[in-house]
């Protein structure tokens, strides 16, 4: 129970930090949405609209709500699919990438910033644990 409460935690604090440090650009749920683009299929590949939200668990209606914005502001290119006329591919602009680019860096930055009076070995080892639970965590995932 406690390590699950300081998890909690830590994210919450991670989260509140983030915002309190917005980047002006993206709103965390713009950043989540545009990782996953060239995440989800191997770099620089389209991604179906309905499969980006039923990967992120969003109604495919405000998925679609978000990536109109996206798309309004240059961050990315909504094509239609080929194979299902329905559907949209979705890649990122030059502009969405460099956004995302400038956004990994605010929040490596800032969490940087809040370890730099831990040791190399303490910061290795936290690392090496979240990377591990992070492992765990998607197999439970991709298990269902």
């Amino acid at each position: 129970m406690q390590l699950s409460e300081e998890l909690a935690r830590a994210f919450a604090s991670m989260g509140r930090l983030l915002n309190d440090a917005q980047g002006e650009d993206l709103s965390r749920s713009d950043f989540a949405v545009l990782i996953r683009l060239p995440l989800a299929r191997g770099e620089g590949d389209a991604v179906r609209s309905r499969d980006l939200a039923r990967s992120e668990g969003l109604d495919p209606s405000t998925m679609s709500r978000r990536l109109a914005s996206l798309a309004d502001r240059g961050l990315i290119e909504r094509e239609p699919d080929p194979a299902d006329r329905r559907a949209f591919l979705l890649t990122l602009t030059a502009a969405g990438r460099s956004a995302v680019e400038q956004e990994r860096a605010r929040r490596v930055a800032l969490v940087t910033d809040a370890l730099q009076r831990w040791d190399d070995a303490d910061r290795a080892e936290l690392a090496r644990l979240l990377s591990r639970l992070t492992d765990t965590l998607e197999d439970r995932r991709s298990a269902r």
